[in-house]
């Protein structure tokens, strides 16, 4: 395998929320076996970046202490959307932390492949074209798994300069003259305590060890759409979470939010993913519980002008819904994502997930 320059420390790296995510794991002892997969959405193409990425796992993971198995497709193989080109199955402890930067090299390569560089101005222009269409939200870039780690900082202050409030990573909030990255808690976490809990508490046990364990000046925000129980997971964790600030909504495009409607031609206000009546209806449940102090973020393609435009739209007609924006898609890339499929060997996953199998893998750590 090529030998890459990576830093003596990922951290600095790595999205705040998977930093929150291993200690909260230490603390309550949790560390069961997953398998985890990566794909790219964007497609047909051909990927690159598979051997720096194994590269990162080998270097940070420790494989030989913590058991993991990678497979992976060859380096320069052709791929479709969707299809599974990586699996690592380990002690999910062991590589929690490295999401960030194993998916970053593999899109920033991919998308260098396939199309083109990153161009920074345009994602300044970006930054500001959805400042001037959110003048009062308070927008979190959450980029940095969508380009190479090397590239984050410039990135990040790019995003800043455009408008944005914050970053994700140590390393882009400290080059955009912030103090640290932001975050709370991934969809895995979530995944880990509905296996240890049941799906039905697993977004409220989550969202209690966060509470438990990380600094009290870290915004409780519970992320609420893992089992498609957006509005009853928003409840409990409001009721039960006496500190929280908010709950994030980043329903999966292949899911109906709990409160959403079925697609009637209105695109961004009706049918699966993150829209505005899905978005409206969590709203008029915690005000009608007497929950109103309790904020909504919002994550899942608002890069896109257009979704922007509409719920803004949609604010003007239901009055205010939402108070921050997590957006990762400042610029064109192939995007590839990581999800738990399984857990213990056996499937569990977030709604609109599931193991593929890909006979062109093959174990490469």
């Amino acid at each position: 395998m090529p030998r890459f320059s990576l830093p003596a420390d990922h951290r600095p790296y790595t999205d705040k929320y998977f930093l929150h995510t291993k200690r909260i794991l230490d603390a309550d002892g949790l560390n069961p076996r997953v398998t985890m997969q990566v794909f790219i959405r964007q497609g047909p193409g051909v990927v690159r970046g598979v051997d720096e990425a194994v590269a990162v796992i080998e270097k940070y993971a420790d494989p030989a202490a913590g058991g993991i198995e990678v497979h992976a497709v060859p380096e320069g193989t052709a791929y479709g959307p969707k299809d599974s080109l990586m699996r690592i199955v380990g002690p999910y402890a062991t590589f929690a932390e490295l999401e960030t930067m194993y998916l970053g090299v593999i899109t920033a390569a991919t998308t260098m492949e396939n199309d083109a560089d990153i161009d920074l101005a345009a994602v300044r222009a970006k930054a500001g074209r959805i400042r001037a269409l959110m003048p009062d939200k308070d927008l979190m870039y959450f980029g940095a798994r969508h380009w190479h780690f090397s590239r984050d900082a410039e990135i990040s202050r790019a995003a800043v300069e455009g408008g944005f409030t914050s970053c994700s990573t140590d390393a882009g909030a400290k080059a955009a003259g912030l103090a640290a990255g932001v975050g709370t808690i991934p969809h895995a976490l979530c995944l880990v305590y509905g296996h240890a809990f049941g799906r039905e508490r697993g977004t409220l046990e989550a969202a209690k060890a966060f509470d438990r364990h990380i600094e009290a000046e870290n915004p409780r925000i519970a992320l609420v759409d893992t089992f498609e129980r957006e509005i009853d997971d928003s409840l409990s964790t409001a009721r039960e979470v006496s500190r929280l600030a908010g709950v994030r909504l980043d329903t999966t495009g292949e899911s109906l939010a709990q409160g959403g409607l079925p697609f009637d031609g209105r695109t961004y206000w009706t049918g699966p993913g993150v829209t505005v009546e899905g978005v409206a209806a969590v709203r008029r449940a915690l005000d009608a519980a007497g929950l109103d102090r309790v904020s909504i973020v919002l994550s899942s393609g608002f890069g896109g002008e257009e979704k922007l435009r509409a719920f803004a739209e949609g604010e003007r007609r239901h009055g205010r819904l939402f108070t921050s924006l997590g957006i990762g898609g400042i610029f064109p890339a192939r995007h590839a994502t990581a999800d738990i499929v399984q857990i213990e060997g056996r499937d569990f996953a977030k709604v609109g997930r599931s193991y593929r199998e890909n006979p062109l893998m093959r174990r490469v750590l």
